[in-house]
């Protein structure tokens, strides 16, 4: 369960402002997490909760630091063009980008002396704000990186195995079952439409980029002052 704590600073009408704001990036958050759930049960959802909460833990242990030694070329591919095998290694690269880019915004929180600037942290971690840095370490443009996460991350969480993200040892069998069929169901609907070799070759590393996102996803909360 993410914990929510308020962010000290000199004064409590500060303190009460900063909170409003970090309320309202928490929101977006969830607004965009629900936005990818669209077709999922209340019991799917649920579970996408307790695995965002699993990997707030994992975050706390260590997230991945080691960024690509240099910074890939631009793609020329259009923004529209369709979504290739290749374009998993982009997201998986913009995904560490964007992770360097939200401890950058993590530390400048820490040592923010003022409410501008833990306002100016706050906002620099949400998506919006490293959207720029995943679409550079992914050598696309800004819009392409956007439709490469917006499909291949919803995608890799309803082909990932549950078991990777929860423990389902003390869920009824039924529960567990059902969540099973609603993640099948989901991804079958949205590999319905993308190439079948992007889905082939997105299957094996599912788990690995769903963990990969979740951690992501944590290290927000903890730069923005809302998990441990």
């Amino acid at each position: 369960m993410l914990h929510t704590r308020s962010i000290a600073h000199p004064s409590s009408r500060s303190s009460r402002a900063l909170t409003a704001v970090v309320s309202l990036t928490l929101a977006l958050v969830a607004t965009s997490a629900s936005a990818c759930a669209g077709n999922k049960s209340d019991d799917a959802a649920d579970a996408d909760s307790t695995a965002v909460a699993t990997a707030a833990t994992a975050a706390t242990a260590g997230a991945p630091s080691n960024a690509p030694a240099t910074t890939p070329a631009a793609s020329s591919q259009p923004t529209n063009a369709p979504l290739e095998a290749a374009d998993i290694d982009r997201w998986q690269r913009g995904m560490q980008g964007e992770l360097e880019a939200v401890h950058k915004a993590g530390e400048a929180m820490r040592n923010a002396k003022n409410m501008n600037d833990s306002t100016s942290a706050l906002f620099a971690a949400n998506e919006s704000s490293t959207l720029a840095a995943g679409a550079a370490a992914a050598g696309v443009s800004e819009a392409r990186y956007q439709t490469i996460r917006t499909t291949l991350g919803p995608l890799a969480a309803e082909l990932a195995p549950i078991e990777a993200e929860m423990d389902v040892s003390k869920m009824p069998a039924a529960m567990v079952d059902q969540l099973k069929k609603s993640r099948e169901a989901s991804a079958a609907q949205s590999a319905a439409n993308l190439p079948p070799a992007l889905v082939d070759a997105l299957k094996p590393r599912a788990a690995e980029l769903r963990k990969q996102s979740l951690v992501l996803v944590a290290e927000r909360m903890k730069a923005a002052g809302m998990a441990k």
